[in-house]
């Protein structure tokens, strides 16, 4: 008897059937709505999100065109993917559907981020730029412009701060151009009163991915994959900057929480 194979295709039906069917439990209309828009667009954005990492650094000039990428990396995508419209449609529970449609493709973006800090070890200026942008865009339709432009600028002078400061005391290579654009974008989806609890959680994620280095004793990311150049060696910063974001868009509109709890995530 032939078993059965969980194949990503399996997973991307088996998930967007589920996300309709909790869609249209939603307890209201627009709700609802939302959710059915997360659900349909979660298998486009598996297949977006992989042509963009295979053709985007051949559109750069990083490196010459490959084959299909390994199938461990594409369940990481699918997974990523999976995660973002997961928490997008949790997000539903406690927070306007006009809000979630818009903090959930920051969480789209931020995965794509991961997924090429991972593979690439290079963060696009073409993903970070929209993702910046996008932010700035969302406080303005929102009603929150000044906190989005706060966060965006507290990003850039603060975040670039530590993480210089962070390069210096700890002998490592925390610091890029766009790490510190990757910051600034964050901190305008966040907002400026955000922004706090975000660099919070950002700054455990960093010390964790450390900690990993210095116990397994090898790299985490090549940031020059060129035959003629030398490595470099680079702490991922993708990964603890959408930790951060998500944390921050899951805990700030619960309303069990304390008033100074919301007040510091930005609520």
């Amino acid at each position: 008897m032939r078993t059965p194979r969980m194949t990503d295709a399996t997973i991307q039906a088996g998930a967007t059937l589920a996300m309709l069917v909790w869609s249209l439990l939603a307890r209201t209309v627009p709700a609802a709505l939302a959710g059915l828009c997360i659900a349909l667009l979660f298998p486009l954005c598996v297949r977006v999100c992989a042509l963009l990492l295979r053709w985007l650094p051949v559109a750069a000039g990083v490196r010459p065109p490959m084959e299909a990428p390994p199938p461990q990396q594409q369940h990481e995508l699918v997974a990523g993917c999976l995660l973002a419209a997961a928490c997008s449609l949790t997000l539903l529970i406690y927070t306007p559907p006009s809000v979630v449609l818009a903090e959930g493709a920051a969480l789209h973006l931020a995965n794509l981020l991961v997924q090429f800090d991972r593979r690439e070890g290079w963060l696009p200026n073409a993903i970070l730029m929209p993702m910046l942008l996008c932010g700035l865009l969302a406080g303005v339709a929102l009603g929150h412009a000044g906190s989005a432009i706060g966060g965006a600028c507290a990003g850039w002078i603060l975040g670039g701060a530590g993480l210089f400061g962070l390069s210096i005391t700890r002998r490592g290579n925390f610091m890029s151009a766009a790490d510190v654009l990757l910051l600034s974008a964050c901190g305008a989806w966040v907002g400026l009163g955000g922004f706090w609890a975000f660099l919070l959680l950002a700054g455990c994620g960093f010390w964790v991915v450390r900690g990993l280095r210095r116990t397994t004793r090898t790299p985490m990311v090549q940031a020059a994959v060129c035959s003629a150049t030398r490595p470099v060696w680079r702490y991922p910063s993708a990964l603890p900057c959408a930790v951060g974001l998500l944390m921050v868009f899951l805990l700030r509109n619960i309303p069990a929480l304390p008033y100074w709890a919301q007040f510091m995530l930005g609520g």
